[in-house]
């Protein structure tokens, strides 16, 4: 995840470089309505970061990095989407501050093997003659209200931007439909609905780099490479766990 930051943060500095050299004289200075909203939309590949959180009695911090460990060698990434409506105020030709409200689908899945024992008990083991392969697809649906600042840099009709800031997260539904697959053909389909566990809010930084096209005074186009990850734990067991995304923001904007 840091690596994605990193390059975001590249991508700034070259787009800054490219778009510094703006001539004021020469370039054409269309000016957008101090008061815009508009609609954005971001596909997006989302994943999580896992991190030991406490050991419980009996467990060692080697047993909970173990289990962080199995959790990252068997998780993959799937496809999400974010989708706002926005609400921007120019408080200079260069800075503006954005908010509004959205909704944000995040999923990832995780495949393991597993046992089943008479009792009923299932865990993740290794090398029992009755184990099975299990695929949890999860998925986690939230409000979010983004807040946060838009640089503009230059005058041209397409012009960089850096966008800042903080999605407020407020937990919908978290479900995981799941299918287990027995050595002798059978499988089984379900879906576990979360009712207890898992944060209600979180809060996620994101960054994002990339243009404004300007089509007229009042209709501006936006592409933008954006990623994000929440800063509070997701869940408060021993290995926890921070969701993230990164995508392409297209934003219709129209100013009023």
């Amino acid at each position: 995840m840091k690596t994605k930051f990193a390059l975001l943060i590249l991508l700034s500095v070259v787009a800054i470089q490219a778009f510094s050299a703006d001539n004021n004289e020469n370039s054409e200075k269309p000016r957008f309505k101090r008061i815009y909203i508009g609609f954005s939309v971001t596909p997006d590949v989302s994943y999580r970061y896992l991190h030991g959180n406490f050991e419980p009695s009996g467990v060692s911090q080697a047993d909970v990095q173990g289990a962080v460990s199995y959790g990252n060698s068997h998780s993959i990434p799937e496809f999400g989407i974010n989708a706002s409506f926005k609400l921007g105020i120019n408080l200079t030709h260069w800075l503006a501050i954005e908010s509004g409200v959205g909704y944000s689908l995040i999923r990832y899945r995780y495949n393991s093997n597993r046992y089943s024992s008479p009792t009923g008990f299932t865990g993740n083991i290794i090398n029992q003659a009755d184990t099975f392969n299990t695929t949890d697809k999860e998925t986690y649906q939230y409000m979010t209200v983004p807040l946060g600042l838009r640089l503009s840099i230059g005058h041209r009709k397409v012009r960089a931007i850096i966008a800042a800031g903080a999605d407020f997260d407020f937990l919908i539904r978290q479900t995981a439909v799941y299918t287990h697959a027995y050595a002798n053909g059978v499988t089984i389909n379900g879906t576990d609905v979360a009712t207890s566990n898992f944060n209600t809010f979180n809060l996620s930084p994101y960054l994002g780099v990339g243009i404004d096209c300007y089509f007229s005074p009042t209709f501006v186009l936006r592409i933008m490479p954006q990623a994000e990850i929440q800063g509070l734990k997701n869940i408060n067991t021993p290995v926890t766990e921070y969701l993230w995304n990164a995508g392409l923001n297209v934003s219709f904007l129209f100013g009023l």
